[in-house]
């Protein structure tokens, strides 16, 4: 990556509250680096679908726990990172949605957009990371 011109970590709650502060963000970096409606859209959406994911399967629904959210802008490229407290999944056994009996099933399509819109996907530690990037 190319000097960092952007960087925020937050550590919110399992809560639509600390996803809306986490969309507020995206919200801010949109109006500084006018971002054109493609990007702005790819990171709403990565944001919204990699910690709706944290809360629901990597901390379980449970409130209390954090997640913590890393976005850094440079030239060229986004970085996000989402980590829950989870146990971690792997990447690769998530099946794509538009395939055979998968299409009727809900699961999997948040992590089939995130792969869609980024350029680069892929999980860090045990699993419990997830780690995107998106050119811009």
């Amino acid at each position: 990556m190319s000097q960092t011109l952007f960087k925020k970590e937050l550590f919110i709650p399992s809560t639509f509250e600390g996803l809306n502060k986490c969309l507020d963000i995206v919200g801010e970096v949109r109006e500084q680096f006018d971002l054109d409606f493609d990007t702005s859209f790819g990171l709403h959406t990565i944001m919204v679908e990699s910690i709706e994911n944290a809360f629901i399967h990597g901390n379980k629904g449970v409130r209390e726990l954090e997640v913590r959210v890393f976005i850094s802008i440079c030239a060229n490229e986004i970085l996000v990172e989402v980590e829950d407290t989870g146990d971690g999944f792997d990447l690769n056994s998530i099946e794509s949605p538009l395939v055979g009996s998968n299409i009727k099933n809900e699961g999997g399509r948040g992590i089939f957009f995130i792969k869609m819109l980024s350029s680069t996907c892929y999980t860090v530690g045990r699993g419990n990371i997830i780690r995107i990037k998106l050119k811009r």
